[in-house]
Parts: C-alpha cells; structure tokens; sequence
C-alpha cells in the first residue's frame, strides 16, 4: 500500500485518479486563472457552467454520485451548488425514506431530473429544532399534508442550493395529525416546475444574498416560505415513521432517528475540511519553503520554513488536516452502513468531530495565511479565500457553543443512569466512578514516555473526565453551563480523533509506519500542551511533568519534519486544485505575484482620471477664502 493510498483511501484515490485522467482527455471549456477578479454572480455563473460541464461528464462516462462530489471539490475550490443535490438531498434520501420512496425518486435525483435541497434551519430557529414553527398539517379528506409557516420567523433560511436551483426540498417540520402534534419529521415538497423552473403556487422564494467576507459566493442559498402548500401523503419521509391513509401514525421504533439527518450530514464534514485544511497548509508550505528571512548565512537569508515560529503552527495544523481525513472518512462509513444501536454513539461522536473540525480547520487555514506574512493577504495566494469559505462551518447546525452542549446534555445523562460504558464515545465517564484513579497523579514522566500510546491516551482522557466531572457538579448546582461546556466538547472530541487516529496507524504502509507514528505523536502532545489549563487545580501534572512534555513535543516536531515532503507528494494537490499564486508550476510566487498585480483592472485608471484632475484644482476654488466657522 502507498502513502497515498493509506491517506486517501483505496476508493476515493482511484476516484481521484480516473477523475484527473477525464479531466485531462475532456478538459472543461469554461475556465478562469484567476477567478477571484470576479463579481459574486460573475463567479456563481462560472462554477454553474463548470458543474453542468462536470454533470455531463459524469453522465458520458457513467460516474456516481460520488465521483461527481470529488470532481467537484478537484474543479472547483470554493462550494459548489449542486453538490447539495448529491451531496445532502440524495443521502437524505437513502437515510430516511422507505424503500418504495427510495426506488421512485432517487433515481431521478441521481439524473439530475430534479435536483433538491435540506430545509431545516428557520429564520428564528437553528440549532434549536423543538422551537421549528413550520407546520405539516394532514387532511384526511385530499390525503395530503398542508406546509404552512405562520409566521416571520418560520422562513425557511440558510438552505443551500434553494435559492436559484433546487426543484425540490426536503422540508422538516411539525407534523400534525387530528390536531395533535406529533413532532419534527421530513417532507418531500416540490417547488419549482420542472419545465419553466418557474416557483409553484403557495411557495415563495428567496436567493439570501451576499454573506460577509465574500464566503459562499457561489452558493446559491435561499429563503423559503409556504402558504398552505398542499403536497402528497406518500411524501412524507417514512423508513422510520409512517402516517397512513387514514390518519394512523406509526411512531418511530427507533426514538434517536431524529440524529440521523444530522448525523448524516456531520459525517461528511471532517474528511472534506480535512481536505481544504491540508490546501491551505500545503500552500503555506510552498510558500515558506521559497521565502528567505533573515539570519543571512553564506549569502543567503534563511527559509521561512526553518524557523520553529511557522514549523510549531504548520506542522500540527499538517497533522491535524491528515487526522480530519483518516478519521472522518471512518465516521463516514460507518455512518453509510446506519445501525439502530449504533446511532446515538454516532451522534455524539460526529457532534465532537463537527466542533472539532471546524474550530481547528478555521483556525489552521488562518496560521498558512498569517506563515506566509503579508503576501498571504493577497487573494491570489488562495488561502484567504479558504478562511472565507471555512469560517461559517462554525455556525453549521448553530453555534458551536450550543452545539456543545449535546454533548454536555449527554454527559449528565449517561451519568446519572450510570450507562456511559454503553457509549463508546463517552467512556472517560466512567473514570469518575474511580475516584481513587481521579485522585493519581501522572507516573513519573520522561521525554520518551510521552511518546507511549498509552500515556497519551492517558492524559487526553483524564483531562476529558475532569472537564466532565465539573460540568455535571456546575450541572447539578443549577449553574449556566453554555460557556464551559465547550472545553468539554474539544476534549472529548480530542479523544475521539487520537484513538481514530492510533487505531488507523495500525493500517500504515511498513515503510511509512514511523512517518504516521511521528503524526500521531505531533499530534497526541500538541493536543495535550493546547490544553494545559484543564489540570489546574489538580495535582495531576506537575512542573517536570510540563518541561518533559515541552521537550517531548520538540523532539516529535523535529522527528516530522523529516516527513513532511513524504505526506505532502501523497496528497498530490494538482496545481488548478490548489488555485494559488505560491503553488505554480511555471511561475515562483513572486513571479505570479507580479502577474497579479500586471493584470489589475486598476491598473488601467483612465475611467478616474478626470475625478482626480479635478480634485487636484479644488484648491483655487476656496484660496484666500478663509474660515467660514
């Protein structure tokens, strides 16, 4: 097995490579160099042409779905808007429909005969999915479910793909039967003609416009709201709860199937930040590896990459992206093969890899931008654009803050029916049934002891139990947890990367296993010297504890720096993927730098110069006038 096969996974690299070889025999017609010139519709109708080109292309040669996601994010860096039609509608319909439904619509969805949307998130409500205002009313009479949004803040808001392109959404909300509420469930609603693409009656539609720093600029998301829209009984999502002809409503067997939409969507986040982290990086390095700053030594200034300022942020975000991909696309398949019993553990772990994720991704793309210096401000350099379209991933499915707090919620609740060993996720739980191994401190550390898989799993496990600990005392004494319990959402999502990630080591190439190993080990000690301040008040780790981790965690850096290159050629990021001015081929940055600036349209400033000729002759007019105050 290959480094890259190892990364990447058999599957998607073969994906990856069969997709690079149609794009070199049929290379897209609609390109742009340098697209961040561009107006925000200028740059939506680029990357539509692109998909559509990429859609045809998918049907000549018979692609999945999956092949056509992954030419996407090869084509086009920024996110595209019909990726949500095979990226989230069609798992959706896989996740929650019955099998008659299944067999009937998506097949259709798969030709792009219709192409859908998710329209969960509402004007007032995100996160909050009990507060969901949209009503889905039974008339028993036309056997029909009546979509209504009574009020303002019941639009449906934030869907991606509604805006200009879905024919269909899937719709969740309350379902009433007989007066009854019945709670959240899914529908399938038609909203636009699939001739004309004209809307329906009783459906308005909004595009949501321009968000800030320019993120998303090619997504086309929407603002929805019904008036007594009627749609079919039959579309109404039922592989878990059903309604039938005459009003009687099976109940979900499964009470954690509300998860699953979610859970679904969650498992797709960490291997694909994982991904753009790892551009970002990779740039970065690029760029660091070519700039020369100071310390000039036989006439030549140093490497940006050598100074221990940009390896100890560099390197850990490297290590972090790789972590994001190994283990997100585990979490995805275990996800694609959906059991009852296991849904809840899921749950908790994709919530933790979705704060994770986006917290250290947003964060990481932010240090290859500020490693790079002021150049890395320039949009031509990719990776502020990167920052843009990654930094509303904090925001998905709510704040992380609030999102954290499921798992707090969780916490409490597995302890006080003392059922946490049921929940792999949640084991560091049971920890604090021991309140003789609470009260140990670490064995007596040396520089090579950090590096022991089980010291590492360790200490990330104890700082996760102690954050728990506090979190159910803050708990129980009635305290407003919505702050703290973060800490406890990262640690725990720490301990669900750092065991993915050593479990996966076993699966290394032999001739890469000190490579992965060196990962893990940046890793693992990068995680636990983040995070210091969870063991104060505790007599845990002491001073020598803290100077041998430090020295641990310099010797791991300068061990991986050794393999950087290696894990760098096995991503093997083509140039138009990477899509910067530091990571040409043809051209060194300051040379496509200089290009950049050559091919401003400022450049040419005919347009102004009459305005600033007349500014330079304002001075006659107000000479010797005097103060008029």
């Amino acid at each position: 097995m290959s480094l890259a096969n190892y990364i990447w996974g058999d599957a998607e690299l073969n994906r990856r490579q069969e997709i690079l070889k149609a794009l070199a025999q049929f290379p897209l017609k609609t390109v742009c160099r340098n697209p961040y010139r561009l107006s925000r519709k200028e740059l939506w109708t680029l990357r539509i042409q692109q998909n559509i080109e990429l859609l045809e292309l998918k049907m000549r040669l018979g692609w999945t779905a999956q092949h056509y996601l992954d030419a996407l994010r090869i084509v086009c860096p920024d996110v595209a808007s019909l990726s949500v039609n095979y990226r989230i509608f069609l798992k959706n319909l896989h996740a929650q429909m019955n099998e008659e439904q299944r067999a009937y619509w998506i097949p259709k969805a798969e030709n792009f005969e219709i192409t859908g949307c998710y329209a969960q998130t509402e004007l007032g409500h995100g996160s909050n999915l009990r507060g969901i205002e949209t009503t889905a009313t039974f008339d028993p009479n036309a056997d029909e479910i009546i979509l209504n949004s009574p009020t303002l803040s019941s639009h449906k808001y934030w869907i991606g793909g509604l805006g200009i392109m879905a024919t269909h959404a899937l719709v969740v909300a309350r379902l009433i039967v007989a007066g009854k509420e019945m709670g959240n469930h899914v529908f399938l609603a038609q909203i636009r003609d699939l001739q004309t693409h004209e809307l329906l009656p009783n459906v308005q539609v909004y595009e949501q416009g321009e968000k800030s720093m320019g993120t998303f600029a090619t997504m086309d998301n929407g603002v929805m709201k019904f008036t007594h829209k009627r749609i079919p009984r039959s579309q109404m999502l039922s592989r878990y709860a059903s309604l039938d002809r005459d009003g009687t409503y099976h109940k979900s067997e499964n009470k954690k199937h509300a998860y699953t939409s979610m859970v679904v969507i969650r498992s797709l986040m960490s291997q694909e930040i994982g991904v753009d982290v790892a551009k970002g990086v990779l740039i970065a390095l690029k760029y660091t590896d070519f700039r020369r700053q100071f310390n000039a030594k036989d006439g030549k200034e140093t490497r940006v990459i050598e100074y221990a300022s940009v390896q100890n942020r560099l390197y850990p975000a490297l290590c972090r992206a790789i972590a994001m991909v190994l283990v997100g696309r585990e979490i995805k398949e275990q996800v694609e093969d959906l059991r009852n019993d296991k849904l809840e553990n899921l749950h908790l772990q994709t919530v933790g890899l979705k704060i994770w994720a986006t917290e250290h991704g947003v964060r990481d793309v932010e240090v290859a931008r500020l490693s790079c210096g002021g150049h890395g401000n320039m949009a031509a350099a990719g990776v502020g654009s990167m920052y843009a379209q990654l930094s509303p991933s904090r925001t998905y499915e709510g704040d992380n803050y609030v999102l954290s707090q499921q798992i707090g919620n969780a916490v409490v609740k597995h302890w006080k029916k003392n059922t946490e060993m049921t929940i792999p996720a949640l084991s560091y739980v049971s920890l604090l049934r021991s309140p003789e191994k609470m009260s140990q401190r670490l064995r007596s550390p040396t520089v090579n002891m950090f590096l022991s898989p089980g010291v590492q799993e360790e200490v990330l496990e104890r700082r996760a139990a102690i954050l728990a600990r506090r979190h159910i005392a803050d708990t129980e004494r009635g305290e407003d947890t919505s702050y703290d319990v973060f800490q406890l959402a990262m640690a725990h999502a720490d301990l669900t990367y750092w065991r993915g990630l050593r479990a996966r080591l076993r699966d290394a190439p032999k001739e890469h296993v000190t490579a992965i190993k060196a990962l893990v080990d940046v890793f693992a000690l990068t995680s636990i010297l983040e995070s210091l301040g969870a063991f104060a008040g505790t007599s845990y780790l002491t001073g020598e504890d803290i100077s041998g981790l430090k020295d641990a965690h310099r010797s791991c850096i300068g061990s991986f720096s050794g393999y950087v290159q290696t894990i760098v050629n096995a991503l093997g990021f083509t140039e138009s993927e990477l899509n910067s001015a530091f990571a040409r081929e043809d051209q060194t940055p300051y040379e496509a730098l200089l290009e950049t600036a050559q091919q401003s349209e400022l450049t040419d400033n005919r347009f102004i110069r009459p305005t600033i000729s007349r500014a330079r002759n304002i001075w006659k007019k107000y000479q010797g006038s005097g103060s008029k105050l």
